[in-house]
Formats: C-alpha cells, structure tokens, sequence
C-alpha cells in the first residue's frame, strides 16, 4: 500500500518522460488529448477536486494561513519592504529598524483589526466566486490527467483512489497546499525572500533596459491616440 501511495504522489505531481500523446481531443488550450484517457480522468478529478474544495480552500482555509502571514510581514523591517520596492540602497541603509507593525501602530491603532475585517469578508467572498468556477477547473484538471498520462497509468490511480487510503488521499490532496506544516515552512522563508528580492529582481534589470522604453503621448501617431481615446471611452492624452 506505501509503494501505492508513492506511486501515486510521483505520478500526480510530475509528468512521465516520454510519454506518447494521441491528440484527439481539443482543451481549453488548444492542446489535444486522447478522449478515451480523458474518460478515465474525469473520475479522478472529481476525487482529487471534490464538489466545495475550492470554496472551503479560498475561504476557512485562507482565511487560516492569511493571519500568520500578516504577522510575519508586518514584523519586517520597514527598510526591507522600500529595498524590495527598488528605493536607493543608500537611502535604505540610512533607515532604522523600525517594523511595519511599529509603524501602523503609530499612523493607524486599528491597523490589524482592519486587516482582520479584509481577511475575513474578502476571503469567504473569493472563495464563493471561485466556487462557481470548479466545475470548469475539475475539468481542466481531467484534461491536464488525460494529457499527462497513459491510460494505463490512469487506471493505476483509480485503482489506488478505490482504495481507503486512496480515496483519502485523493479528496485531501487539494488541502495540502493550506496545510499548517507546509505553510509553517513557508512562513519562515518569507523573511528571507523579502530581503532577496533586489537582488532578485536585478536578474531582470539588466534585461529590461535592452528593451525600448514606452512611449509617451506625443510620440504616437494620429491613428494610434485615435485608436487609444475609443478604448478608453474619453480623451487619451487627458488619461496619459
């Protein structure tokens, strides 16, 4: 039964080398898949992304790691979030060690209890809006099944989802990215990314500045501020 459930975890979480795909059917994406592999996929979606997954995921279950992560940015440094935002190093280092949290307590004594109010409205309502959606999403994850494996490898998940470890497995999959273990891990990185993120953002930096700058009203031709003043329903160059 481990070997099972390992086999299971490798297959739904990477694609198989190699692996011949007949397209037939059309997707969303343009992309085919064999419409006898996309048969045996459905039911597995459906144990993997049962009926109100994604409203209890985007609602209770955010709403649960959301605090925590709050928590943890605001304990930052301000000088971390205006060095991540690209604001001069010189300037930043300058700057003391005050937090966020230090900060808002200042400007705004409600600043969490407002956050909370964010949390705990914005989340249910997001997770009700995308509720309406998983049916479509149950059907991009058969066609993403159908596209990635065989049909035989498809029949070896069914079999192990049958199973009572599988069908546990399955319908918890989807919960695993909210998960207090795996979001524990991931809140401790975040401190660390915060700090990175200019040196990671000049990866693109250097890139960006081969590319042409965007052009300005003026530079625009009759036609092309024409064009932009019926996209935007009012006079281009008042919106620029």
């Amino acid at each position: 039964m481990r070997a099972a459930f390992l086999s299971l975890s490798c297959l739904l979480l990477s694609a198989p080398a190699g692996a011949q795909v007949q397209a037939e059917a059309s997707t969303a994406t343009g992309q085919s898949v064999d419409p006898v592999r996309l048969a045996k996929a459905k039911p597995i979606a459906s144990v993997i992304l049962p009926d109100g997954t994604i409203e209890k995921m985007m609602g209770p279950m955010m709403q649960k790691m959301m605090g925590p992560m709050m928590d943890g940015m605001t304990k930052m440094p301000i000088r971390e979030f205006l060095r991540m935002g690209g604001l001069d190093p010189k300037q930043v280092d300058n700057l003391g060690e005050g937090t966020v949290e230090e900060m808002m307590a200042i400007i705004d004594p409600n600043f969490r209890k407002r956050m909370d109010v964010v949390v705990n409205t914005m989340m249910p309502a997001m997770g009700r809006f995308m509720g309406r959606y998983e049916p479509d999403m149950r059907e991009g994850m058969a066609e993403a099944f159908a596209y990635r494996y065989t049909a035989a490898e498809l029949d070896q998940i069914a079999t192990f989802l049958k199973t009572p470890i599988g069908a546990k497995f399955g319908a918890g999959f989807m919960e695993l990215a909210a998960d207090p273990h795996y979001i524990g891990r991931m809140q401790k990185v975040m401190p660390e990314m915060m700090q990175a993120m200019p040196e990671i953002m000049k990866s693109s930096a250097a890139e960006l500045e081969k590319l042409p700058k965007p052009r300005t009203y003026n530079e625009l031709t009759k036609a092309e501020r024409d064009r932009l003043t019926a996209l935007l329903g009012k006079d281009a160059k008042k919106a620029n």
